[in-house]
């Protein structure tokens, strides 16, 4: 017996439906101007998350607490004075780590602050002991430039 056409695109439309929910439940980003106002929409984000994950409560505060630095560091440091920008953030549950995403628009960091090292050229010393801060609450920290010039720091929390 062979399906018609019209019986294998309602199947495929069905199948594409549901497939659209998985992608968007395990790829959403939530995107915020580069205002440090815009941190309470974040913890907010976190917490929601949090919540709908069951997360322990010292699991949920360390997560409040990394992406706090890490945004409040981009606001401060990435962007030039009232340059505007986007930072965009994701979370997902990776079996035993919660992996944490900032992809941001802002100049390349530079990678002698992943060291805990000033920048060169960068007079704030937070720009590098902000990295040794992140890395006690954090497993592993990766920095990386993707393809179309956006800035991701990929977090892995356990």
């Amino acid at each position: 017996m062979t399906a018609s056409v019209p019986d294998v695109k309602k199947c495929l439309r069905k199948n594409l439906a549901s497939f659209d929910k998985i992608i968007m439940m395990t790829s959403s980003w939530l995107t915020l101007s580069n205002r440090q106002e815009n941190l309470k929409l974040l913890l907010d984000y976190i917490r929601q998350w949090g919540q709908e994950h069951r997360l322990p409560t010292t699991r949920q505060r360390s997560l409040e607490k990394a992406a706090e630095e890490i945004f409040r560091h981009l606001v401060n440091h990435a962007y030039r004075p009232d340059q505007p920008g986007s930072i965009a953030v994701a979370l997902e549950e990776k079996g035993p780590r919660l992996r944490l995403t900032f992809e941001d628009d802002a100049a390349p960091h530079h990678t002698s602050s992943l060291s805990g090292l000033p920048a060169p050229g960068n007079p704030d010393p937070a720009s590098g002991v902000f990295y040794n801060g992140l890395q006690q609450l954090a497993e592993s920290v990766v920095y990386y430039r993707t393809a179309d010039r956006k800035n991701r720091m990929v977090v892995f929390l356990t």
